[in-house]
């Protein structure tokens, strides 16, 4: 039993470690791409795009930040719950409670709808970005 505890263990550290390599790599590419784009559309650069591709840009630039805040908030949804699990824990330990802490099913949710709707916003947010500059480039 102690080896399947150590097993689940170290497949959920593996499984938390993917997923904040994961959201790391969301946050440099969201945060450089909306950084980069805001300064070349915002600039001189201007002139080159079409005002059909304005709303888009908008809405890509939208999705990046969107992306951003669901992500971070999903990070302090996991650390939320992450520390009543250990107190229910840590009282359980101590006699204060009986039976193993279960887990709150409702915080599940919230943290997997606010990472969906980040990671949904990041590729929308991107895809848009890749069409403006696409679209510019030939416009030039």
């Amino acid at each position: 039993m102690a080896d399947e505890n150590e097993q689940f263990n170290a497949h959920q550290a593996d499984v938390r470690g993917r997923a904040d390599s994961l959201v790391r790599a969301i946050f440099i590419l969201a945060g450089g791409s909306l950084t980069v784009s805001i300064g070349f559309f915002s600039g001189s650069s201007r002139e080159l795009l079409s005002a059909a591709l304005i709303p888009i840009l908008q809405a890509s630039w939208w999705g990046l930040f969107i992306s951003i805040l669901s992500l971070a908030s999903s990070l302090v949804a996991i650390i939320g719950r992450d520390y009543a699990f250990g107190e229910r824990w840590r009282q359980k330990i101590y006699g204060k409670r009986q039976g193993a802490p279960n887990d709150p099913g409702w915080c599940e949710w919230l943290i997997w709808i606010l990472a969906a709707t980040g990671f949904v916003c990041f590729i929308f947010g991107m895809i848009g970005l890749a069409y403006v500059a696409s679209a510019t480039v030939s416009n030039a």
